[in-house]
């Protein structure tokens, strides 16, 4: 098996378990949070507590943003892996939604000069939040089963489509403040109380495929997605749901799921990061897999 470190970010959404069970890496993301600064990355302990502190900081109003991941946060990180005589596979967050993807690439071209004799490859994964982290556990896994690196990478990027996300979200606003959706169905769902479903397209850019009115409908919606789009083929039979600081919403929403899945179907339960929360709001689901299609 190749001498490979695997990377992901914390755009994605993955426990600090699944990090250490399977040697997984993640490069750090800093945000602001009613004034305060901190930083996330996933295979920290303690995640489930500060998200928890995190998205009841969000309810009481606090203001809340992100950085980009820059070339030397990646140079930082990979320079030591590098050094070791190890090689590198980063699963990306999305370049549709972000300028990360972009700017490792000026960070691997460099690194590439100083280490020749290392393989690093990025893969898009053209996913954020529980199937950037579905798609990391992916890689981690095709590994252990002894694909090499580039294998393994190639692997990865072509299947990306498939892993597949559908999620709603509460509160309107914060989708309206990163332009996600117009100000005019931020302002009927607050008034409606009308929940977006939407997913990650095959650009890895947001799209909103529906509309639902109250969490019910909305989680119906959602398990009605996934179980017209399941297929895990030669992927692992894994669904990662997510929540964003509501546990018991997301225990009921993972249920409703595994009714409809295989017996063979693995589950977990995640709670997104402040990274996918500072764009999504408190309060969101998320249903995560390989499947036959995305839109």
């Amino acid at each position: 098996m190749d001498n490979y470190v695997i990377f992901t970010d914390a755009g994605a959404d993955i426990t600090a378990e699944i990090c250490s069970q399977y040697d997984i890496h993640g490069i750090p993301m800093d945000y602001l949070l009613a004034g305060q600064a901190g930083t996330f990355r996933p295979e920290d302990p303690g995640r489930e507590t500060l998200c928890a502190r995190f998205y009841d900081m969000l309810r009481s109003g606090a203001d809340i943003s992100t950085s980009q991941i820059t070339p030397y946060a990646f140079e930082a990180a990979f320079t030591p892996v590098l050094e070791e005589g190890r090689d590198i596979l980063y699963c990306c967050f999305s370049s549709g939604m972000s300028a990360t993807w972009q700017n490792v690439q000026s960070t691997v071209a460099a690194l590439s000069e100083r280490y020749p004799e290392r393989t690093l490859r990025c893969v898009d994964s053209l996913s954020a939040s529980g199937g950037q982290g579905l798609i990391t556990l992916q890689a981690a896994l095709n590994r252990e089963k002894g694909m090499s690196l580039s294998e393994n990478a190639d692997w990865l990027q072509s299947s990306a489509v498939h892993f597949c996300h559908w999620f709603t979200v509460s509160d309107l606003d914060f989708l309206k403040r990163g332009g996600r959706i117009s100000p005019t169905l931020a302002f009927l769902g607050g008034k409606l109380q009308i929940k977006p479903t939407m997913i990650i397209g095959n650009d890895g850019k947001l799209k909103v495929i529906g509309k639902a009115r109250g969490q019910k409908a909305a989680m119906q919606s959602l398990t009605r997605s996934y179980s017209e789009s399941f297929g895990f083929g030669d992927a692992a039979h894994i669904v990662f749901v997510g929540h964003a600081g509501v546990p018991e919403a997301g225990a009921q929403l993972l249920e409703m799921v595994r009714e409809v899945s295989p017996a063979d179907t693995q589950f977990q339960l995640i709670s997104l990061s402040p990274i996918i929360g500072a764009h999504t709001g408190p309060d969101m689901l998320v249903v995560a897999h390989f499947g036959t299609h995305r839109e």
